[in-house]
């Protein structure tokens, strides 16, 4: 050890005497170490940390898996129909339910103010499966969670505290909730949150009709103490094959589809969506890691060229090979070191920076999915740097140190480090081409989702956000409120906020809808009866409710027929407007005007009285958005009993299309519904444009991410590709001052100099287009709507690469134009 570190204080002087290569190793290393920890952390938040429960690892979802023709397919939403039948079969563990769409409701303060909180619906038992006791109360019993029970509401902590000053006196008292006074039975301890993320939970009260006729509900499991988790997996999939045994309809909804059931760990649920993504992102900063660590180990090489006649001389002087190998390593620990220390403040830097970013999309996440665990640099995160900075030593030096100790004595001495050997050459040239392959493997991976990002912003929205001073502003408000449970009352508030609104100076058009373009919205099965292209079978088809001026307020365009008006009421015939997706699909080449659909969920029979054009809707198509088929009915005219059981999964958009600021918008709007009912407050008002933008939020994230490691990367092959011309003009100086006075132009001296920087881009290029073919089925996952032999992408990236290439040959070798041939004769 003391001779360990007797050498690492001389290689400290020595890396000294050299800080050109010092701190072009260091800053490599330090970038590649920064952007590798910033990554994990988030990694290690999202896929690795324990969820914050008691035996994390026993705490499972049960998920059904479809087999059909084209695949399979999982999905962990149930119906009332299975959790029933597993409530009262299975044996191996605890189970509950709960809805599995959570949203925020107007609970009224204790000073009267109205404010959002965000609700969950679960049954009893459901913070025993979580492993939660509350703090104070109880939590929500089997008698509770049945129709017709008592309305009661477990809290949060942080509500508790920050709504209630933390009254000890809560439990047992009466809190007005949704518009409805709840009994409050306990308060969860403080740092609890559930899946998903909730401030109240009150009874879900399952059923197999409504909601629970469709798969709406989630099934949280816990296995119990004295069984083991195969046990619970096997009993789980046994049940499965019974209850779809037992169902033929059901599970041969279309031949060759079967379904069961298993157990998933509730870790790797919530990961779902960002698993392919994030493990992708992972691969990549580590393929940078790579590219800085073969950076590295090449000017390891040429200093180890440069420093052949020091090492020969200490040889020659009794100087042991293993010494000399270990001052080499401790050199490389140095440097190992120092890049850590430094790549941990850039890695914590840049996840402060990247925080936003990612606070920004957070509303197109579940809200579950990082279960508020911090992303943050903790001890697993820096375990994590520590091997990735052992690794990088390990492999940009021990073979740079191990051929540098291995030098032909005799003929070191002799050549004062003029040339160099072919073998190392070699090596070299194959590092630089190596770097330059998985440089454009990133390069043609960020130009890809570059361009998916690209198509999907080029679409047309369907709708005018903004233009010529006037703007579409939108802003929701949650009718999960007793007080608006029938058409009645909904179609009043509509009609009188609306009314307010459109006398306010300036306003063009206001209206209400269920969802908005770029949004998920309801489903429905439909069927058109009658025309030439009658259907056979319902089809789940997006349905939500528009009143009239909707349309006008987003300027939707109007191809056909009409849009909704005041006589669309209650007491006239049933209409509905469709869109030109739906007119293409289902109506064909026949006039779709006077058409009649059925509506499944209700069974009534609407005539089709106008087309409208095409929006862009999420979840469709296999990427973020697409124009997909899409009814539109006046709310006057919807179903009476469907109104409260859509409204606990969608919060209706009011949308002013009109002169002003948001500010000044948003006062508007919140004085117009303050003058119907002041306890129904706005919430998330935003521009039609902000909706538009967001809807691509995952992308940019995943564009501005990859793109940076692939800049990263071509910085540092054009780094390698620099220092390995350099070198090769510095050991070359004698040579081509020979040829300069034989008589050889200087420009085609320094092209031959640069020369072979530039062939071994081109091979590199070439090998990294083949591996970014090779790894096509991987990118899929982050790309749509662009070809993955996207041509103007490989064109593009070969471009820059060589481009770059040939920049960073040119510049060490323009330095032969330079060269005196006289100096050099002398010299010889």
């Amino acid at each position: 050890m003391d001779a360990f570190l007797r050498d690492l204080q001389f290689g400290v002087r020595l890396l000294r005497k050299t800080p050109a290569y010092t701190l072009t190793a260091i800053t490599t290393l330090a970038l590649c170490i920064g952007a590798n920890t910033a990554v994990f952390s988030v990694v290690d938040a999202v896929l690795f940390r324990p969820l914050p429960y008691p035996q994390p690892d026993r705490l499972l979802w049960i998920s059904t898996i479809t087999r059909t023709p084209r695949g399979e397919f999982e999905d962990t939403s149930q119906d009332g129909r299975t959790w029933e039948y597993l409530r009262d079969h299975a044996r191996t563990v605890d189970a509950s339910v709960y809805s599995a769409i959570s949203r925020n409701v107007v609970l009224a303060a204790p000073d009267g103010r109205a404010q959002y909180v965000k609700q969950q619906r679960v049954s009893a038992g459901f913070f025993h499966v979580l492993g939660a006791n509350p703090l104070r109360g109880r939590e929500i019993q089997p008698d509770e969670d049945r129709r017709g029970g008592p309305a009661v509401a477990v809290l949060s902590h942080s509500l508790w505290r920050r709504l209630f000053n933390a009254d000890s006196s809560i439990v047992g008292r009466k809190i007005l909730l949704r518009g409805e006074p709840y009994t409050v039975t306990g308060v969860m301890p403080p740092g609890f949150d559930s899946i998903p993320s909730a401030e109240v939970w009150t009874p879900l009260r399952p059923s197999t009709t409504g909601e629970g006729s469709g798969d709406n509900y989630a099934v949280l499991a816990r296995v119990r103490p004295e069984m083991r988790r195969p046990d619970a997996e096997a009993e789980i999939a046994a049940l499965g094959a019974s209850y779809y045994a037992s169902l033929p309809q059901r599970a041969g909804v279309s031949p060759g589809v079967t379904r069961r059931l298993r157990l998933i760990p509730v870790q790797r649920g919530l990961a779902d969506e960002t698993r392919i993504p994030l493990l992708l992102l992972w691969a990549a900063v580590g393929l940078v890691l790579l590219i800085g660590c073969v950076n590295i180990a090449s000017l390891e090489l040429a200093r180890g060229e440069a420093r052949r006649h020091e090492i020969a001389t200490r040889l020659a002087l009794g100087g042991m090979r293993g010494a000399i190998l270990r001052q080499l390593l401790a050199e490389s620990l140095a440097i190992a070191f120092a890049g850590t220390a430094l790549g941990l403040g850039v890695g914590y830097a840049t996840l402060q920076a990247s925080r936003r970013m990612l606070e920004s999309i957070a509303g197109d996440l579940p809200d579950a999915r990082l279960l508020n665990q911090p992303v943050s640099l903790d001890g697993r995160v820096l375990a994590a740097t520590a091997i990735c900075a052992l690794l990088a030593m390990l492999l940009f030096g021990l073979y740079p140190a191990f051929e540098a100790s291995r030098l032909d004595l005799r003929r070191a001495l002799a050549s004062m480090g003029r040339a160099t050997t072919t073998r190392r050459a070699w090596a070299r040239r194959g590092l630089v081409v190596c770097e330059i392959a998985l440089g454009t493997l990133l390069l043609v991976g960020a130009g890809l989702v570059a361009r998916s990002l690209a198509h999907f912003i080029a679409l047309k929205p369907g709708f005018d956000g903004g233009s010529d001073g006037s703007r579409a502003f939108t802003a929701s408000l949650s009718l999960q409120d007793a007080r608006y449970s029938t058409s009645a009352q909904v179609n009043r508030l509509f009609r009188e906020s609306l009314r307010r609104m459109r006398e306010y100076p300036g306003v063009e058009a206001a209206g209400v809808a269920l969802t908005l373009p770029y949004e998920r919205p309801l489903n429905d099965g439909v069927r058109v009866v009658d025309g030439p292209h009658p259907m056979e079978q319902r089809f789940a088809i997006p349905v939500t409710y528009a009143t009239p001026g909707f349309f006008e307020a987003l300027r939707f365009a109007l191809l056909r027929g009409r849009t909704f008006e005041e006589r669309d009421s209650t007491l006239a015939r049933p209409v509905t407007v469709v869109n030109e997706a739906f007119v293409r699909r289902y109506v064909r080449d026949s006039d779709p005007i006077g058409r009649h659909v059925v509506l499944g969920g209700s069974g009534r029979v609407v005539e089709i009285v106008g087309v409208v054009g095409d929006v862009q809707q999420r979840g469709y198509g296999g990427g973020p958005v697409s124009p997909v088929p899409q009814i539109y009915i006046p709310p006057e005219q919807f179903p009476e009993g469907e109104f409260q059981m859509v409204h606990e999964w969608f919060s209706p958009r009011w949308v002013v299309r009109g002169a002003g600021t948001r500010a000044e918008i948003a006062a508007m709007m919140r004085k117009a519904m303050a003058e119907v009912d002041p306890t129904l407050p706005f919430a998330e008002f935003s521009s039609m444009d902000e909706i538009e933008s967001g809807a691509f939020g995952m992308e940019r994230l995943e564009t501005i991410l990859l793109g940076s490691l692939a800049a990263l990367a071509l910085l540092l092959s054009s780094v390698g590709i620099y220092g390995l011309i350099a070198h090769s003009v510095t050991d070359r100086t004698r040579e081509f001052g020979i040829r300069l006075a034989l008589g050889s132009s200087r420009w085609r001296a320094v092209a031959m100099a640069a020369r072979s920087g530039i062939g071994l881009a081109a091979a590199g290029v070439a090998l990294g287009l083949f591996l970014s073919q090779a790894s096509g089925k991987l990118l899929r996952a982050l790309i749509s709507g662009v070809p993955l032999n996207d041509p103007t992408t490989l064109t593009a990236v070969a471009a820059i690469l060589l481009g770059s290439a040939t920049l960073a040959a040119l510049i060490p070798a323009l330095r032969i134009a330079r060269i005196d041939p006289a100096v050099t004769l002398r010299q010889e």
